[in-house]
């Protein structure tokens, strides 16, 4: 089971790498764009079966992911750029740490891939019911004590300013769906008061995915 974990937090690594790529592509400015939605964020494995999915809530520039499944491993995780801060937070422990953010990361956590070193179109396609530009990402990997190009794809949204799909090379798919525009509630982008803060982040981290659900 571990092993699966592991795969999946890869997964999602090689997606919050895409992510901090595409801020520096350029897209149309929409004559009105969404900035306060909620969404529902899934994972899929290259073999079709769903791996992990979260709920995401933006608000202009703060943004909140509660990752729901797998329920072993839930965690909370709040961006806000307005404060330069970022939050981590273990329901199952019960604490938080509040830490610095930068941008990449901020970047990161909305669907992006570093190190990109060639990009090109592929074409206009649906997600979710938005229209979105298809691009085709290529980046440099280590394989083998070598070098290895390998391509992502990506599917923005010119609306949401983000990626609404996420391919990536192994054939794993993050997609953004039910997407419903309107404010979420002000206070989700806060540290839980109620909740213990700690002084590091490894303190809040789950010692053991399989041990920290609190259900």
């Amino acid at each position: 089971m571990r092993k699966k974990t592991t795969q999946v937090q890869r997964a999602s690594a090689i997606v919050l790498a895409v992510m901090v790529m595409l801020v520096g592509i350029a897209v149309p400015a929409p004559a009105q764009k969404i900035t306060d939605y909620t969404a529902d964020q899934v994972v899929i494995g290259a073999k079709g079966k769903v791996e992990q999915e979260s709920k995401l809530s933006v608000a202009g520039d703060r943004i909140r992911i509660d990752k729901v499944v797998p329920a072993d491993a839930k965690m909370t995780f709040i961006y806000r750029r307005d404060l330069k801060q970022a939050v981590t937070i273990n329901p199952g422990k019960k604490t938080y740490f509040e830490g610095p953010l930068d941008e990449k990361a901020f970047s990161a956590v909305v669907g992006l891939p570093a190190g990109t070193t060639t990009e090109r179109s592929a074409g206009e396609e649906t997600v979710s019911g938005f229209p979105c530009a298809k691009k085709e990402l290529d980046m440099e990997i280590d394989f083998k004590k070598a070098k290895k190009t390998v391509t992502n794809t990506v599917w923005v949204s010119d609306k949401l300013g983000i990626p609404l799909r996420v391919k990536t090379y192994d054939g794993r798919v993050t997609e953004l769906r039910n997407i419903k525009e309107g404010k979420p509630d002000p206070a989700l982008f806060e540290s839980p008061k109620d909740f213990k803060k700690a002084a590091t982040q490894k303190d809040v981290l789950p010692s053991d995915p399989f041990l920290d659900d609190d259900d």
